[in-house]
């Protein structure tokens, strides 16, 4: 009998162990599974969400298209919106800017050129946000009645080159970028300023002062995209207006 116990106790646990096996290698079946779907629905969220931005970039400002009404993605039961808006609030910040490239800031409505600055709008300038570096900038704004005023700054040797108002080496930050030097400049009139960057690479900051909203410089696209699983993925994207080629207004001094 004692042996019959033993036998029957060992059974029990080889048949507990195999239990356990099979229900562990079913469960990681399932979880595969689980998880290929949700890749799956991650990839045609994220194709659908981008087919979104291709179809509404084409599209006038304030305009929107449903996810679901383009093409291939209209019988898988991916819903979602895409929409353009314009981008206007009270800082602005350029992409980084190689040696030797220029940006195209619009100080009025693009592309009218309407409600340019009036007397009292001061522009505050920020530049110098890579840590080392020093570049030079150059700037031309012109005027609604098309004259143009040009400006200069060396930070290398921490000097205004021609005609600029003082710059000063003041650390300011603003949406999480640090700069180092700022300066500011009345634009009174001004429809559109041209800022060149040589030497060393930099992003421009800019802020009016008292703090009204800064004229639009670009289209802000946005899309998102969900599927029946859950799995939701948004693409953001920034166009800007027109960059004017930078040897079309700039000379060297």
């Amino acid at each position: 009998m004692k042996h019959k116990g033993q036998v029957l106790l060992i059974a029990v646990m080889l048949l507990a162990t195999v239990i356990t096996v099979v229900m562990t290698i079913a469960f990681n079946s399932t979880t595969e599974t689980q998880v290929i779907k949700l890749e799956e629905d991650s990839q045609k969220a994220l194709a659908a969400a981008e087919a979104g931005i291709d179809a509404v970039i084409k599209q006038s400002v304030n305009s929107s298209v449903q996810i679901n009404s383009l093409g291939q993605f209209n019988t898988q039961g991916i819903t979602g919106e895409a929409q353009v808006t314009t981008v206007s609030k009270p800082t602005f910040i350029s992409p980084l800017l190689q040696k030797d490239e220029q940006y195209t800031f619009y100080l009025s409505d693009y592309p009218t050129f309407a409600n340019p600055p009036q007397p009292g709008d001061l522009l505050n300038l920020f530049f110098v946000s890579e840590v080392g570096q020093c570049p030079s900038i150059e700037i031309l704004v012109v005027t609604n009645t098309y004259t143009q005023e040009r400006y200069a700054f060396n930070t290398c040797g921490a000097t205004q080159i021609i005609n600029a108002p003082t710059a000063s080496n003041v650390p300011t930050e603003i949406d999480t970028v640090a700069f180092q030097w700022k300066t500011q400049l009345s634009v009174t009139d001004g429809i559109v300023m041209f800022i060149k960057v040589y030497g060393d690479k930099t992003k421009l900051g800019f802020k009016f002062e008292p703090g009204r909203p800064l004229p639009s410089q670009g289209k802000l696209i946005e899309s998102e995209a969900r599927t029946t699983s859950g799995v939701v993925k948004r693409v953001q994207l920034f166009q800007s207006f027109p960059q004017i080629p930078s040897n079309f207004f700039m000379t060297s001094f």
